[in-house]
């Protein structure tokens, strides 16, 4: 039987309806409803922060000396 918009569990995670699965090269990933504004804003902070480090390391810092003073890769 095939059926859509129903919840289901792969590998002991539940996906809801109204769940977002964000999947690329490296793997998928399940944000709950409930949590994608948190996850967004996060995920814009994050993005934030490697272009600042991006830019340091193209200034000529190292990427060991930005990871410690940044915090983040």
């Amino acid at each position: 039987m095939i059926d859509f918009r129903v919840p289901l569990e792969m590998e002991g995670v539940k996906i809801m309806l109204g769940d977002i699965v964000f999947a690329d090269i490296d793997g998928v990933c399940i944000i709950p409803k409930q949590a994608e504004e948190e996850v967004f804003a996060k995920s814009v902070e994050k993005a934030r922060g490697e272009k600042t480090v991006r830019k340091a390391i193209e200034s000529g810092m190292s990427a060991a000396d930005a990871f410690k003073k940044f915090g983040i890769m």
